[in-house]
């Protein structure tokens, strides 16, 4: 079975049709851990996104759906981490989730904006010291890419954004919201941009995310976010 259908449903939702709505966004869907852990390793790396994209969607995790979450926490890569990044921000186990949010930030594989994100989630203060060293290395990348030339410049500017939105979330400290305000005066009409979606989250406007590939994945009767 395509996984894409296995997964996703397309939805009528306030008159329109979302064609792409995970599954995982009703409580009556269940997949149990033990298949998802028999079925892992046959999978393609595209197919393992997929699912673990889908089932970021999950909201409210019974036992099973956090054993789910374990396994790929400890079985993923980083398209994976990256698209359950918000699901292991509602993890049981807080000092896991951190744990493992900040070892994804360390590796610095672009993107981690997703992390940044979860971590802001979390509200968690503690993680300050070691995002601010992660924003200087972000700031050096932007230094050396002023503009947009090329896609991948995107994602060095979303990963300077969503770490300064979360910097500003979890210190509440004026320098972070004007780098914010910076950016969203840039030059470049595509880093200004950026800079809205990510101020637009950080005023707590309720997006959609994506998938470890960057593929749009709405939300249950959700919006889209603005990823590259």
């Amino acid at each position: 079975m395509d996984t894409s259908e296995e997964w996703f449903e397309p939805v009528w939702c306030e008159g329109r049709l979302i064609p792409s709505v995970s599954k995982f966004s009703r409580r009556d869907f269940v997949v149990p851990a033990e298949v998802v852990g028999t079925r892992w390793f046959s999978w393609t790396r595209e197919e393992r996104s997929r699912f673990a994209s889908a089932f970021s969607q999950r909201l409210d995790m019974d036992d099973n759906d956090e054993r789910v979450l374990d396994f790929l926490m400890e079985n993923g890569e980083p398209p994976v981490w990256r698209s359950i990044a918000l699901a292991v921000a509602r993890h049981r186990d807080r000092s896991r989730a951190i744990s493992f949010l900040l070892a994804r930030i360390a590796e610095g594989i672009s993107p981690v904006a997703n992390f940044y994100q979860a971590i802001g989630m979390l509200s968690a203060p503690e993680c300050a010291p070691i995002l601010r060293e992660a924003l200087l290395r972000h700031r050096q990348e932007i230094e050396v890419h002023p503009f947009v030339h090329a896609w991948h410049d995107r994602f060095i500017y979303l990963d300077y954004l969503s770490c300064s939105a979360t910097l500003f979330r979890i210190t509440r400290q004026q320098e972070y919201r004007d780098i914010l305000d910076a950016m969203l005066r840039h030059p470049d009409r595509i880093v200004s941009q950026l800079a809205r979606t990510v101020a637009g989250d950080r005023r707590g406007q309720k997006n959609a995310g994506t998938d470890g590939s960057g593929t749009i994945v709405f939300s249950r009767c959700g919006n889209m976010i603005i990823f590259p």
